[in-house]
């Protein structure tokens, strides 16, 4: 009978510690699952995951999605508090919402001390920061650079476009299709991705998402401008609804003449592995709008989900493996492999490594484009779900348009406002 009670008393300890997000019971062993995207840097660094695992007695697991699906799961694990992941990978678009719903540990109380966060740019941490609490650590940002193909250009004698205007009429003179596009601009639905690329132009134009009052007013006379000028770089692309990989896509494999998007794509047309055009780019500033010429800003990085770690122990652990994939020397490793423009940390960029990583031409376009870089969506708990329906408005303007189907962009503005409005309680 004794006998019984203990091995039932064992099994029940044992079912316990394997409802434990983390810890598998045979070895006590913690179990890191981190939510991530597909990226190439990811996949660099992975190889190096034995030495952090074999160090700390740690294991890690990346469990990579597409950037809309990372999003809908990281929302759906920290909302239901399933806990499946103890790291999620976040960006300036849902580090509010997830401040706000109280999913996320402040960052700072379990970053490793020696991997020292105070080297990474104070701007970048900004971002990832709510109501003066870190709630991330940043790994990568993004500014728009212009892209094009200087053998082209130097071909028909044309100049580097600096307005808007002088940018369509470029996109217009190359457009060639199906050998040949203009230019190639996201489309897909969603807050981080049409939305995201439109918000720019919608500033440059002269409109905003909010007045002072903080009532939605993107259906103004200067956001249907900003709408119609998209519609017609959406004209001249391969298709009314490309991803940012897709853009890339297209540009790397010699089916287009000019883009504007993140600067980091750089490290992926600049390898001549994947990109037939390698040694014929060459990059500038993004044009400027009749208020001038903006970058819209972008930082990526890494969170503790508070879900996923109900112990000190878990806690400490994804602390720990979010120091080490983020360190110094990982970001140096990235650069030597060609992957440098995703760091965040000052002394990377500094270093002899990177200077000697990129072409002059390419350092100055990022610099002057910093020095332009507005946070152009909406950093409130709210913006992923008015984000997302604008971005469900604009696609099917855009669809529509590339169809040669008719389409009212007031209407469509005029709903997404309308349900803005609603969702703020306005």
């Amino acid at each position: 009978m004794k006998k019984s009670l203990f091995i039932l008393l064992l099994i029940t300890i044992t079912m316990g510690l394997l409802l434990i997000p983390g810890i598998v019971s045979a070895q006590n062993k913690v179990i890191i699952n981190v939510l991530t995207q597909p990226r190439r840097e990811w996949e660099l660094l992975e190889q190096y995951l034995p030495e952090f695992e074999e160090k700390e007695n740690i294991d890690v697991v990346f469990h990579y999605f597409a950037e809309l699906e990372r999003r809908s799961k990281s929302r759906l694990d920290a909302s239901t508090k399933a806990g499946q992941y103890q790291v999620y990978y976040i960006d300036e678009a849902n580090v509010a919402e997830f401040a706000v719903n109280n999913w996320l540990i402040p960052i700072k109380d379990y970053y490793p001390e020696e991997y020292d966060f105070a080297d990474f740019s104070e701007p970048l941490v900004a971002v990832l920061t709510f109501n003066d609490i870190t709630y991330g650590t940043p790994m990568t940002f993004e500014g728009n650079v212009m892209f094009y193909r200087k053998d082209l250009f130097e071909r028909d004698g044309i100049a580097v476009p600096q307005t808007l205007d002088e940018y369509l009429e470029v996109v217009k003179h190359f457009h060639n299709p199906p050998e040949l596009y203009g230019t190639a601009v996201r489309g897909l639905r969603g807050s981080g991705m049409n939305v995201w690329r439109f918000s720019p132009y919608l500033k440059m134009f002269g409109g905003q998402y909010l007045d002072e009052n903080g009532v939605p007013v993107f259906n103004s006379p200067e956001a249907v401008k900003a709408v119609e000028y998209y519609i017609e770089l959406i004209k001249h692309s391969p298709s009314p609804t490309l991803s940012w990989s897709d853009a890339m896509d297209n540009f790397n494999a010699g089916k287009v003449a000019i883009v504007e998007y993140a600067n980091l794509k750089m490290d992926y047309t600049m390898d001549p592995k994947g990109s037939v055009v390698y040694d014929k780019v060459g990059y500038s500033k993004p044009a400027a709008g009749p208020m001038g010429a903006i970058s819209n800003t972008a930082v990526h990085g890494l969170g503790i989900s508070v879900a996923g770690c109900p112990t000190e122990e878990l806690k400490v652990a994804a602390g720990k493996f979010i120091g080490w994939f983020t360190s110094k020397e990982n970001e140096i490793r990235k650069v030597v492999a060609g992957s440098g423009l995703t760091n965040a940390r000052k002394s990377t960029f500094a270093s002899p490594e990177f200077a000697a990583a990129y072409p002059a031409e390419f350092v100055e376009a990022q610099v002057e484009m910093m020095k332009i870089q507005q946070m152009c969506i909406l950093q409130i708990p709210e913006w992923p779900e008015i984000g997302d329906y604008l971005g469900v408005k604009l696609e099917e303007l855009f669809t529509k348009a590339y169809a040669g189907q008719s389409y009212d962009i007031q209407a469509a503005l005029d709903d997404a406002v309308a349900y803005a409005k609603e969702v703020l309680g306005k």
